[in-house]
């Protein structure tokens, strides 16, 4: 792994997600980028306020000349944080409307790692984002953190899992788990579901060894719907993350459509890795 993703809404979660993002580069040697979309106040125009155009227009530019220095020197406070020293951290400022989710998708990383707020809906789930928009057309897993982790190295790992061949070409994680790492493969059976569990068993096996997975178990749960049946299995078995897998932006697999993947990040209280295929 060399370059790890780190958007932030400059908030005081953005220690937290630093803290796991540089405990991972220190392991991997990766480097981080940090970034931050500045937001603009709107400023409403009507035609009485027409002849003061040019001084509205010069307060407005001042304004934001503000905002953005005030932005920089948080973002640079974080990036120069004293408990980060030997990981390289480039902070990178998006001003004049640069959107956040394109830059995202377009800078080059192995890994994104962002906050989240809680059960307030996917846009406003992940900090400084749209998550949904993220979580589709990201280039690389995202690893989205709910709580501030004092030690991030999941050994107790519930990997969520939709039979679907695509899954296959999802390349290895982009980091290593805990040596003693026991992967709890988990499909999750509604009431309106008539797949042969004997048949999603062989898929798995076949699944796991291409990945080079040898430690883990099966579990099938019985659930009234998806989300409830991830959810109440990682609470149950005291998890330390939960790994959910997308076709990206080609459309989110079966597993997470639909409200899955909302509740699933919304409602669950370990973080949450989300692979692409």
């Amino acid at each position: 792994m060399k370059t790890i993703l780190v958007p932030t809404d400059l908030s005081p979660m953005t220690d937290a997600v630093l803290s796991v993002a540089v405990g991972l580069a220190r392991t991997t040697g990766a480097e981080i980028v940090l970034l931050h979309s500045v937001t603009y106040p709107t400023m409403m125009l009507t035609s009485a306020y027409a002849e003061a155009l040019p001084i509205v227009t010069e307060t407005t530019l001042a304004s934001y000349e503000k905002i953005e220095e005030d932005a920089r020197k948080v973002l640079d406070g974080f990036s120069n944080n004293p408990a980060y020293a030997g990981v390289k951290i480039t902070p990178i400022l998006l001003t004049n409307g640069q959107g956040l989710v394109g830059a995202i998708t377009d800078q080059p990383a192995d890994l994104i790692v962002m906050a989240s707020k809680g059960a307030s809906g996917l846009e406003e789930l992940l900090i400084g984002s749209n998550a949904e928009t993220v979580v589709r057309y990201a280039h690389c897993p995202v690893l989205v953190i709910k709580h501030p982790v004092a030690h991030f190295q999941p050994e107790n790992i519930v990997c969520a899992v939709d039979v679907d061949d695509k899954l296959k070409s999802i390349k290895r994680y982009p980091f290593q788990m805990g040596e003693q790492g026991l992967h709890q493969f988990l499909y999750v059976i509604t009431p309106t579901d008539n797949r042969d569990p004997d048949g999603v068993r062989d898929w798995v096996n076949d699944f796991a060894c291409a990945k080079g997975i040898t430690e883990f178990e099966f579990v099938t749960r019985h659930a009234r719907n998806v989300p409830d049946g991830i959810l109440e299995y990682a609470e149950a078995t005291k998890a330390d993350l939960i790994v959910l897998f997308t076709h990206g932006h080609k459309g989110l697999l079966h597993l997470l459509e639909g409200s899955v993947a909302e509740d699933v990040l919304n409602h669950a209280n370990t973080p949450v890795l989300i692979m692409r295929a």
